[in-house]
């Protein structure tokens, strides 16, 4: 009785092969990846410019801070002056007042502006943490997925280095003359062996007849569909 099962193995064996290694030859970070990778760098460029902003923001503060305690210190020695009467002469009297209160108007917008600006800053820096809490969320999603899709190429390979050891116990079983036949076929067909169902040949679809059906059942020899030519197999 000629032994079929083996070379239907082989048969499948190959074609998952085939199919492995299409896989790994399509294999492309997806969409999702790509737009997510694009997005963080998007996100980070612009997390970067405000994080410039916010260090602009710090620096006006100082600045402003510095010239709010100039003029306070020139305040403070205009007035030693005035009021400890070190200034006798009436137009100096008067030009300082008045230098005095232009000082005084200065440090009080000076210290609204610093006001605003750290409104501002506050702002921004909320904002920051905003950003950054969507920036680590989307970095960890990609890492996940983009360690699932590592994962996946490397279990493909695992599967691909497992198959010529099980091909090679398989082909010790094959007979050396069914195995020839099989691989002139292979001309024709990437499938010569087609495995019959419910008296149908898988490989062309279409039923066999009576007479073929019964040789498969006996095992008499190779048996060939009749309308595409495949080598028949039926499993008892």
């Amino acid at each position: 009785m000629l032994e079929l099962k083996p070379l239907w193995e082989i048969q499948v064996l190959d074609d998952q092969k085939r199919s492995l290694e299409q896989k790994l030859r399509d294999a492309q970070i997806s969409v999702e990846l790509r737009t997510l990778k694009r997005e963080i760098e998007s996100g980070r460029a612009a997390f970067n410019k405000l994080k410039e902003d916010y260090a602009s923001f710090k620096k006006q503060i100082k600045m402003k801070e510095m010239d709010a305690a100039a003029a306070a210190e020139q305040i403070r020695e205009l007035s030693e002056k005035l009021y400890s009467g070190a200034i006798t002469n009436v137009k100096e009297i008067d030009s300082s007042s008045k230098k005095l209160e232009s000082l005084k108007d200065k440090v009080k917008r000076t210290e609204d502006e610093i006001l605003a600006i750290m409104e501002q800053r506050e702002e921004l820096r909320a904002r920051l943490e905003e950003m950054s809490s969507k920036l680590n969320n989307k970095a960890e999603n990609y890492r996940q997925k983009h360690g699932s899709f590592l994962a996946n190429q490397q279990k493909i390979r695992q599967q691909l280095a497992q198959l010529p050891l099980a091909r090679q116990k398989l082909m010790d079983k094959v007979d050396p003359d069914l195995w020839n036949n099989y691989m002139s076929m292979k001309k024709r067909f990437n499938d010569p062996l087609a495995r019959v169902e419910k008296g149908t040949c898988m490989g062309c679809r279409v039923g066999i007849t009576f007479s073929e059906l019964r040789l498969l059942k006996h095992g008499e020899g190779m048996v060939f569909c009749s309308h595409c030519g495949r080598m028949l197999y039926w499993e008892r």
